[in-house]
């Protein structure tokens, strides 16, 4: 029997660290996605996809007055759910319910498969929208070495002053 006899196992440095991700730098939004993964799951979104493409799915005009709040599915399927909202006004609803088969086809393509069939509207205030980046101004390339030299020690400037 001494043959069988295994060797006593140690704990492995990789057990006890979290395994990494990527090699170099890992985007923010790579953590985000997989610690919001439980809170979304209990409120029906598998994925977060359908929360931050919402504008995408929809289109601009329905996402400015109705945001998701849950997918609720039927017990034990996959299939069938419905898809609660939020709308900012009782005109909106009116809207939403011309444009529901709309919706629910935009989200069923966005999802796969027909997951979502019916949806159901509560009226609320909607979360405030997020500002859009300011646009990025590009200075012209300098054309000579004075330019050059000029627009360097400008920036070395500006960035002393910061500084101090």
């Amino acid at each position: 029997m001494l043959g069988h006899m295994t060797p006593a196992r140690k704990p492995s440095a990789e057990l006890s660290q979290p395994p990494r991700l990527a090699k170099g730098m890992v985007r923010l939004a790579n953590f985000s996605v997989r610690a919001a993964k439980p809170a979304l799951g209990k409120r029906g979104f598998g994925a977060a996809e359908i929360l931050t493409h919402w504008e995408t799915i929809v289109g601009p005009e329905l996402s400015a007055f109705a945001c998701p709040l849950e997918i609720k599915f039927p017990r034990g399927k996959n299939a069938g759910a419905t898809l609660h909202l939020r709308i900012a006004s009782g005109a909106a609803a009116t809207l939403l319910h011309m444009k529901t088969p709309t919706i629910l086809a935009r989200v069923n393509g966005f999802l796969g498969y027909g997951a979502v069939s019916a949806l159901q509207v509560a009226q609320g205030p909607l979360p405030r929208p997020r500002a859009k980046p300011a646009a990025v101004t590009i200075t012209p390339a300098p054309t000579t070495l004075d330019d050059a030299l000029a627009k360097l020690r400008a920036a070395v400037e500006q960035r002393t002053r910061v500084k101090r």
